[in-house]
C-alpha cells in the first residue's frame, strides 16, 4: 500500500467513525496547515487549480478551499518571495534603547504569479 494509500483509507476510517457516533459528538474544525518545501509547489499549483495565497506571521500560505474546510500549504515566506528593504522606522526607546527597524516588503517569485491574493 502506498503512502497516498494509507492516507485516504485513515481519512475513510476517520469518516465512518463519525458517520457512526451519535450527532453530538464534538467534531475537529478542518482548516488543515501543511508545512511544505519550495519544490512542492509546482505540484501544489498543478493539483489545487484554484488557489488564493495568504500572508502571516512571516510564512506564504497557498489556500484551496473545499466543501468542508481550507487547507492551507505553507512555507516560510522568504523561501519563495524577496525580501526588499524600503525604508525604516524609528522605534523611541521603552525597554529595549531606541532603534530602527526595517521596513520590508516582498516580491514573489514566478512560480507564485497568477495566483490571487486573499483579502
Amino acid at each position: 500500500m502506498t503512502e497516498k494509500e494509507k492516507y485516504i483509507a485513515r481519512l475513510r476510517e476517520l469518516a465512518d467513525f463519525f458517520e457512526r457516533a451519535s450527532d453530538d459528538l464534538p467534531r475537529p474544525s478542518i482548516p488543515e496547515v501543511v508545512y511544505i518545501a519550495k519544490g512542492s509547489i509546482p505540484t501544489i499549483v498543478k493539483n489545487c487549480h484554484k488557489l488564493t495565497k495568504s500572508v502571516a506571521s512571516g510564512y506564504l500560505s497557498l489556500v484551496k478551499e473545499l466543501d468542508f474546510g481550507k487547507l492551507y500549504f505553507r512555507i516560510a515566506q522568504e523561501e519563495v518571495c524577496e525580501r526588499k528593504v524600503v525604508g525604516q522606522t524609528w522605534v523611541e526607546e521603552y525597554t529595549a534603547p531606541a532603534h530602527f527597524i526595517d521596513q520590508v516588503e516582498y516580491e514573489c517569485k514566478p512560480i507564485l504569479k497568477g495566483i490571487e491574493d486573499s483579502q
